[in-house]
């Protein structure tokens, strides 16, 4: 992206949106997106953290495959409280809030998970870590897709799963692959190394809560909240290219007290997500997110057990796991080209019926190394060419005040489908297998491909002219 030039001393002319597409694409915005990005990283590598220490876990506690689901559904159902409640808090307190607080929880409940002493106290703190992480994706999204132009919002915002979906698992297996296995003796053998891994992903996150004191709060929630000062304060240190605690001078008055919107208020206004209209949003993208992020869980709990089961080793199992999350990699990148070229519904639709062909293809032909990791990118390619996409238009289809809290929703509904879908997919698996799984996956992509026609398309649109007089 290049940076455009603007005026730091114009007044307001339109509006809000208005001035956010003459301020552009500053070094400010880089910071923010890198900043949103890192939390989400972690989001990324803790999804997958179930799958690549089944043995571990049994060799601590146990557990067998139903257990290990069941772990895996207890943090979804946690990142389901995190979610709704962050996605209220921010809507009440502000977006830059309610991130910082999610990882600060992240934290604890990582470190809690390395000392887990048995089955029961590593659930509560599984509970507790996805708590943590269940609002900053979809914080993140909120916030990324209200301090970005329209030019570029779509692409940022399907960017952000380039750093977490794409780099995230590519890069998550790998540190599995490498912690589990060349270091694993050197940290304790089998039932250790895990513990090793929590603590890996956990403390980095506070250099995370530290960076994240620079980053403003959104323009357009400072807005909506009446607080034009503090919005003007915000927009001049985007446009300056700088990151500031502490603005120095007087805010460039790009909006005056005729730019609030109608709606302003200190509480969260729930009736705007009860309207007729984003109830129908939040039914069709809903359903959306309920089967990609159902299917993309799903896969990547079971996958390096589908691979033991089909006479490969732990290692190689983790090793072709992260070949086929190469895929995710680009499918990511996929979607942030297309979202500056293809309308929203077009892309997802055509992403749905590609990928249900490749969960179909992997059913049939996936035998010999080879073809499991050519067929299985394909499959992570189009998965993450989904969510990513799924991810970018998410927020834009609910108005500034209810936002952070519409998205969380629809992104929750796809977190209860990545807590049901793996439990539903084990029995499937013990009878029919890896075929009876991808086939499972191809008819979920189907009902997508359906749901993906009712929900309205925001290509080229500006937050407000998507939401009509709202901000």
């Amino acid at each position: 992206m290049s940076m455009e030039s603007y005026d730091t001393t114009a007044p307001s002319q339109g509006g809000l949106s208005a001035v956010m597409e003459r301020i552009g694409w500053t070094r400010a915005h880089w910071a923010v997106v890198i900043m949103v990005l890192a939390g989400m990283f972690f989001d990324a590598l803790e999804q997958d953290t179930t799958g690549a220490i089944t043995e571990g876990l049994k060799a601590s506690f146990g557990m067998d495959t139903s257990d290990l689901a069941f772990l895996n559904t207890i943090m979804i159902i946690g990142g389901l409280v995190g979610r709704l409640g962050t996605g209220y808090l921010a809507d009440r307190k502000g977006r830059r809030y309610a991130l910082s607080f999610n990882l600060l929880l992240y934290t604890l409940g990582g470190l809690l998970s390395a000392a887990a002493p048995n089955q029961f106290l590593l659930e509560v703190s599984r509970f507790i870590v996805g708590i943590g992480l269940g609002g900053e994706f979809t914080v993140g999204l909120a916030l990324v897709a209200e301090m970005v132009s329209t030019k570029y919002r779509g692409t940022v915002a399907a960017s952000l799963n380039i750093g977490s979906g794409g780099v995230g698992n590519f890069v998550a297996f790998g540190l599995f692959l490498v912690v589990l296995g060349p270091l694993n003796d050197m940290l304790g053998g089998t039932s250790m190394s895990w513990r090793w891994l929590y603590v890996l992903l956990a403390v980095p996150a506070l250099l995370v809560v530290f960076i994240r004191r620079y980053m403003p709060e959104s323009p357009r929630f400072l807005l909506s909240k009446g607080r034009v000062e503090e919005a003007n304060a915000a927009l001049t240190v985007m446009a300056s290219g700088r990151l500031t605690r502490k603005l120095q001078g007087t805010p460039t008055p790009y909006l005056t007290e005729a730019d609030i919107p109608d709606v302003v208020g200190e509480s969260v206004p729930l009736k705007s997500l009860l309207s007729s209209t984003s109830l129908k949003r939040t039914a069709a993208i809903g359903a959306a997110s309920w089967m990609s992020f159902g299917g993309q869980i799903t896969l990547l709990v079971l996958m390096p057990t589908i691979l033991v089961n089909q006479g490969y080793s732990i290692s190689d199992s983790l090793a072709f796991t992260m070949t086929m999350n190469f895929g995710s990699l680009l499918g990511a990148c996929a979607a942030a080209y297309f979202a500056q070229r293809l309308g929203r519904r077009t892309t997802v639709i055509g992403a749905a019926v590609l990928g249900c062909a490749a969960a179909v293809a992997f059913a049939l032909f996936a035998k010999g190394v080879a073809l499991i990791l050519i067929l299985g990118a394909t499959f992570q390619f189009f998965a993450l060419l989904l969510n990513s996409t799924l991810a970018a238009w998410s927020p834009e289809v609910y108005p500034t005040e209810v936002r952070a809290l519409g998205t969380s929703i629809v992104n929750g509904i796809g977190n209860v489908s990545g807590a049901v879908m793996p439990l539903i997919a084990v029995p499937i698996f013990h009878a029919y297998g890896m075929s009876g799984v991808f086939l499972m996956l191809a008819s979920m992509y189907v009902v997508l491909a359906i749901s993906a026609r009712f929900a309205p398309e925001t290509y080229r649109l500006s937050l407000e002219e998507i939401n009509h007089s709202q901000v």
